[in-house]
């Protein structure tokens, strides 16, 4: 009875394992030989990190641990008095520029009206000198006929010599007030560099003063949250992250070998250590141009004379196309993912 019960046994056992093995066996002819397996998978995502773009102690801060926000929703708030009294003071400075270009426009309308002043007294200066003109002739040709005196004869010519001079000083002074003009001109025209500068200074205060209020540039989840209430901030400095986390992917890692038959397109299963039973379903969007140790900070030198031959591993980016909704993925879960790289229908 015993040796019934003991063969009755192994032959069950036998069976199961003929069973196991018939069924991996199965498995691999229909589809494992198809498939292209890796666990060294995992789930990525274009995580934002921010940093204030200015220094400053911080009033406010809008949002909490692993908090969801949407683009544009403010984060955190840096004390802005000091940005305050700076665009004040470039206002100000703005102000004094623009008076400065308005006086010298009015300069400028005063000195035409000196200039067109200058010219009237230079054709009272031409009428006068004609008239000398007239009485020295008249006067030279009494003078001949003797029936005017010496004296007189003299005076007019000093009067056509001085009515010279008269339009001399005119043409000299015309001459004198359009080159003040070309000054007035240079000087407006740094006035009005001037005022551009001062205007570009209050732009960037402007900005300086907007950049105390830190907003949300994509939507996401709040993580790696850093900043707080009451502490100095500097520039450059990074406060938190914002994790998309409805776009992301998964980047797999193949060995060298198993890079034959992937191609862009191919439909991609992917398991997950947190939900094991949830099928996640997604294609092969692209493969790296270089493997892993390519990009890595310091790049292997086998030109030493220690090389050891290591299979490479190339990053595989798989697009998700289907997620279930119980399915909550975050950048760095670990994953399985198994590409199929042949169509249905073309295993025979």
């Amino acid at each position: 009875m015993r040796n019934t019960i003991k063969i009755g046994t192994l032959g069950a056992l036998a069976a199961l394992i003929a069973g196991l093995i018939w069924s991996w066996g199965w498995q691999w002819v229909t589809t494992g030989r198809f498939e292209e397996v890796t666990d060294n998978a995992y789930v990525r995502a274009d995580i934002t990190s921010l940093a204030p773009k200015v220094a400053g102690y911080v009033l406010e801060v809008g949002v909490t641990d692993n908090a969801m926000v949407q683009a544009g929703d403010i984060l955190f708030r840096i004390d802005d008095k000091d940005y305050r009294a700076r665009l004040a003071q470039a206002d100000a400075n703005v102000a004094s520029a623009r008076a400065a270009l308005v006086n010298l426009e009015a300069e400028t309308r005063f000195q035409k009206a000196v200039i067109a002043q200058s010219e009237a007294q230079l054709q009272s200066a031409l009428a006068a000198q004609t008239l000398a003109t007239q009485s020295f002739d008249r006067y030279r040709a009494l003078i001949r006929a003797s029936t005017v005196s010496q004296a007189k004869f003299e005076e007019s010519e000093a009067g056509i010599a001085q009515a010279d001079a008269s339009v001399s000083a005119a043409q000299a002074g015309i001459e004198a007030q359009n080159r003040k003009l070309d000054v007035l001109a240079a000087q407006r025209d740094a006035a009005q560099a001037a005022l551009s500068q001062a205007e570009a200074a209050r732009t960037l205060s402007q900005i300086d003063l907007d950049n105390t209020t830190v907003r949300a540039p994509v939507s996401g989840v709040v993580g790696n949250r850093q900043v707080r209430v009451g502490r100095f901030v500097t520039t450059g400095t990074p406060m938190l992250d914002i994790v998309p986390i409805r776009d992301i992917w998964i980047v797999a890692n193949f060995k060298e070998t198993e890079l034959k038959h992937i191609r862009v397109g191919q439909p991609v299963r992917i398991s997950v250590d947190g939900y094991p039973h949830a099928e996640i379903r997604g294609v092969v969007d692209s493969l790296a141009p270089g493997s892993g140790a390519a990009f890595s900070l310091i790049p292997a030198d086998n030109a030493t004379g220690n090389f050891v031959r290591v299979v490479q591993r190339v990053p595989v980016k798989i697009r998700l196309t289907s997620i279930p909704s119980q399915v909550r993925l975050v950048p760095g879960l670990s994953a399985r993912v198994s590409i199929r790289t042949v169509e249905e229908g073309e295993t025979s």
